[in-house]
C-alpha cells in the first residue's frame, strides 16, 4: 500500500495519496497540483482517481487542473445537487478496488447535505484499516454545520450526529482517521494538533463528543459561526472551476515609481514584521504578515481586489505569500516590492507611522468617554480580567460587515487583541477609511500581568 500525507501550508488543510500496485486516488487535493504528481513519479506509480470530500469553501480544489494533467477520473458525491461542471457523481457504498485496497464511499452529511467519508479496506480483511472523514470529523472538533443558515442549524446539527455516531464509529475504534484540516482551520473551532488519531480515541477523547443523546449534541454543538468573507467566492468556483495555477510562480519585482502610481488604486499589504510596519510604513498600506494571510485576507477583503506587497527582501517569503494567496483564490497579484520601506524612503518618499500605547500604559491611562475599546479578538479569547471600559467587541473576521457599528468617527479607537499582530492590522484598516487609532501593544496577555 502507498500512503502519504500533504499538508498545504497556511490553509491547515490535509490532502492524501493512497494507492497500490501501479494506481494511486488523492483525495480533497489542493490548487497547486504538482506535488502529487512528483510524489507518483518517485513512487514509480500513476494518479489514477480523485475522490472530493464535498464542496469546499476555505480553499480552491486542485482536481480540475490535476486531473488535466494526469487522466484521473474525477469522483464528486451524488447526494446533493451544486451545478458541478465536472465529476462522476456517486452514490453511498459506491466502491474502487487498486490492487489489494478497495475505497468505499459513505455519505456523512452534516457540515454539508452531500458530504461523503471515504473508508480503506484491505483485502482478504472484512473491517476497514482507515477512514478520511472530510470535514466531517476532525482530531478534537468537528466540522462546521451552519453553511445552510439558522433555519436549517438544527437539521444539520443533528444529521452530523447521525453521520459520526451511525456510520463512522461503527467502522471500528482500531480505524485511523484522516480529516481534511488540522489545528488553524476556519473550518473548525478547536482542531488538536496532533498528526493522527483513530476513531476510537475520538470516541473517547474528543470533547464534542461526551453526550448521552442526539438532542444533547444538537444542544451543544448547534450555533452560527462567523463565516469569512471569501467562502462565497470558494463555493462558486469549486463548482466551476477556478483558472489552473500550472507549476511557477508568476511575479513581478515592482518599482517605488510603480508602487506610487498605483497604491490608491489597488489593495497594498505590508507582510514584513509588525514592529517595523509600527515603525514606518507606505501611506495607504495594511500590515499582515504572511502568517496571517489565510486566516485574514480572505475575511476582510473581495478576492477579485488586485494586491501589492511589501517585504523584507526575502523572495522565498514572497513565493510562499503567493501560493498562499492563490490557494484562496485571490489570484490579482500585481507584484512587490523588495526592500520595500528603505527603497521608498531612498527615493524621498515619507513613510507613516501607527499610534502605540502599551499595554501597561493603557491600563494606567486616565479613562473618560473620548475614546472607544475595539476588542477585535474571537468572543471565546475574552476572560473576566481583560478591559471592558467603552467596549465594543468585534472580531476581526467580521470588521468588514461591521462598520456601522463604528459610528464614533469624532472618538479614537483603542484597538486590542491577544499580542498587538491583529491589532496593528485592524488599526491599519479602519485608518485607511479615516478612523483615527491606536495599537495597544502587547495585547490582553500584557494586560494581565502588568501592575
Amino acid at each position: 500500500m502507498f500512503f502519504k500525507k500533504i499538508e498545504t501550508k497556511g490553509l491547515a488543510h490535509y490532502s492524501y495519496m493512497i494507492g497500490d500496485a501501479d494506481d494511486i486516488a488523492v483525495i480533497d487535493p489542493m490548487r497547486d497540483a504538482a506535488v502529487y504528481m512528483q510524489e507518483a513519479r518517485k513512487a514509480g506509480m500513476r494518479i489514477k482517481y480523485i475522490f472530493e470530500t464535498h464542496r469546499n469553501e476555505d480553499f480552491v480544489i486542485g482536481s480540475m487542473e490535476l486531473a488535466e494533467k494526469t487522466g484521473a477520473a474525477i469522483y464528486i458525491s451524488g447526494h446533493e445537487e451544486l451545478g458541478h461542471v465536472y465529476g462522476e457523481k456517486i452514490q453511498d457504498g459506491f466502491q474502487l478496488s487498486m490492487g489489494k485496497i478497495t475505497i468505499k464511499a459513505i455519505h456523512t452529511p452534516g457540515h454539508t447535505l452531500g458530504h461523503m467519508s471515504y473508508a480503506v479496506y484491505e483485502e482478504g480483511i472484512e473491517s476497514a484499516y482507515m477512514v478520511f472523514t472530510g470535514d466531517c470529523l476532525f482530531m478534537g472538533d468537528l466540522g462546521r454545520t451552519d453553511f445552510y443558515g439558522e433555519e436549517n442549524l438544527e437539521k444539520m446539527t443533528g444529521l452530523l450526529y447521525e453521520s459520526v455516531f451511525e456510520k463512522l464509529f461503527p467502522l471500528g475504534d482500531h480505524v485511523l482517521m484522516c480529516p481534511a484540516h488540522g489545528a488553524g482551520s476556519a473550518c473548525g473551532d478547536s482542531m488538536d494538533e496532533r498528526p493522527y488519531s483513530s476513531l476510537g480515541y475520538e470516541k473517547a477523547k474528543n470533547e464534542l463528543l461526551q453526550v448521552s443523546s442526539k438532542e444533547a449534541f444538537i444542544e451543544k454543538f448547534a450555533r452560527m459561526r462567523i463565516k469569512p468573507r471569501y467562502f462565497e467566492r470558494m463555493e462558486k468556483l469549486n463548482v466551476e472551476g477556478a483558472d489552473f495555477v500550472g507549476n511557477d510562480v508568476v511575479l513581478n519585482t515592482l518599482s517605488v515609481e510603480e508602487i506610487a502610481a498605483m497604491k490608491d488604486s489597488i489593495l497594498l499589504l505590508d507582510a514584513r514584521t509588525k514592529e517595523g510596519f509600527i515603525g514606518g510604513h507606505i501611506p495607504g498600506s495594511v500590515y499582515l504578515p504572511k502568517g496571517n494571510i489565510t486566516a485574514f485576507l480572505g475575511s476582510i477583503y473581495w478576492p477579485d481586489v488586485k494586491i501589492a506587497f511589501v517585504i523584507d527582501g526575502k523572495v522565498a517569503d514572497m513565493e510562499e505569500i503567493y501560493w498562499y494567496c492563490r490557494r484562496i483564490g485571490f489570484d490579482n497579484i500585481v507584484g512587490y516590492l523588495p526592500d520595500g520601506i528603505e527603497m521608498w524612503q531612498q527615493n524621498g518618499r515619507k513613510a507613516e507611522q501607527l499610534a502605540t500605547i502599551s499595554a501597561k500604559a493603557y491600563k494606567k491611562m486616565p479613562k473618560g468617554d473620548d475614546f472607544i475599546l475595539l476588542d477585535i479578538r474571537d468572543y471565546d479569547e475574552v476572560e473576566p480580567q481583560d478591559p471592558d471600559k467603552n467596549k465594543v467587541s468585534i472580531p476581526l473576521k467580521s470588521l468588514y460587515e461591521s462598520l456601522d457599528e463604528l459610528h464614533h468617527e469624532e472618538k479614537t479607537y483603542y484597538i486590542l487583541c491577544g499580542s498587538g499582530n491583529r491589532a496593528t492590522t485592524a488599526a491599519a484598516y479602519l485608518r485607511k477609511k479615516g478612523y483615527e487609532v491606536v495599537v495597544i501593544t502587547g495585547g490582553a496577555e500584557m494586560y494581565r500581568n502588568v501592575l
